[in-house]
């Protein structure tokens, strides 16, 4: 099942009552609530002229989103299928994706999912069933002789639309691409020679992208030689003590990391600077501006002008001004005439 349009759905009152239900100590579950309150009931954007506020559900952008809506969900299902007379075997939820095997038929199980829609006038789950197999998130469940069997899913329009090789990124972060994704096939599929296919297929999609073949193998490999079931277990974090050297990305950086590998011996000599840095600083990069943030701005500023339109800035040395065109309307497809609201010029930014 699948909650539809979830964070949009969710009720002020009903998801801050779900946090206070959720929070055993009265006075945590009223700060909290009262802090998400703030948030919810804060949430202006501006588009043209005009500010809007949403005044129901949570944005979609919002770091609080998952946390509250996951909470709210719980809440909610908690008390549905506590109140069931028949339950499904197992039930799993990820945000608003939701995973049952259902053994009691179908005409309850569509009792079942009408209930459930019934049971809050804003949430609806669309049901998608079947008695062979279901795709939930990334991941295909088969029943193949009496037994689950999992696959990759991928959706149809899905494009290995990976970071292509060329892009102004680490080395190391196109190779752990390449392992993180093997890693990801290899943890999904159940049937080793099904894993392999999917592997050659991705290895393909990379060397399409320009990734060295070499290399893109290597990682393949190193990522399939790991034991399935190892990678299905959960690990605890792993505590990182070394310092972030962080800097803007340039391929130029490269010798950066080796001068600080040189700083290992006098960490290990100098009791202070060892308290003070931990182990052996580690470079971490940052992304540089790309063109699509020198050109474009989520803030736009609008100004109100008498004379609207397009001009040339008449600057003594701009190159440019003999290419802008002086209008106030935009003609579009089918001959559309659109008014130019505001002024600009070759000199305006962010526009």
């Amino acid at each position: 099942m699948d909650v539809e349009a979830l964070y949009n759905n969710i009720p002020h009152e009903v998801g801050l009552q779900a946090i206070r239900n959720t929070i055993p100590e009265d006075t945590t579950a009223n700060l909290i609530a009262d802090l998400c309150n703030f948030v919810l009931t804060h949430n202006y954007f501006q588009f043209e002229n005009n500010l809007y506020l949403q005044i129901s559900g949570t944005a979609m952008g919002t770091r609080m989103a998952p946390q509250y809506a996951n909470i709210f969900m719980a809440d909610l299902e908690q008390r549905f299928l506590n109140s069931r007379p028949l339950s499904p075997l197992l039930y799993l939820r990820y945000i608003d994706d939701i995973f049952m095997i259902w053994t009691h038929g179908q005409e309850t199980l569509e009792i079942f999912h009408r209930d459930f829609n019934n049971l809050h006038p804003t949430i609806n789950l669309s049901l998608d069933h079947s008695t062979r197999e279901i795709h939930f998130l990334d991941t295909t469940v088969q029943i193949n002789n009496g037994k689950l069997d999992t696959t990759l899913y991928r959706k149809p329009t899905d494009s290995y639309s990976y970071l292509h090789a060329s892009s102004s990124h680490p080395e190391h972060t196109t190779r752990s691409i390449v392992y993180s994704q093997a890693l990801r096939y290899n943890r999904i599929c159940s049937n080793p020679t099904d894993r392999d296919q999917k592997l050659q297929d991705l290895y393909q999609a990379f060397i399409n992208l320009n990734y060295p073949p070499r290399e893109t193998k290597k990682q393949i490999e190193r990522a399939r030689r790991i034991p399935r079931n190892h990678l299905l277990q959960d690990r605890p974090k792993k505590t990182n003590n070394r310092t972030p050297l962080v800097i803007t990305y340039n391929p130029q950086l490269k010798p950066v990391q080796h001068i600080i590998n040189k700083l290992q011996p006098i960490l290990e000599q100098d009791t202070i600077l060892k308290e003070a840095l931990g182990d052996r600083p580690i470079v971490s990069y940052r992304q540089p501006p790309n063109l699509k943030m020198i050109l474009t701005n989520h803030h736009r500023t609008y100004h109100t002008n008498t004379n609207p339109g397009t001009f040339p800035c008449n600057k003594p040395r701009c190159q440019l001004c003999p290419h802008i065109h002086s209008a106030d309307t935009i003609i579009g497809p089918n001959q559309v005439s659109y008014k130019i609201k505001n002024t600009y010029s070759c000199a305006s930014r962010n526009t």
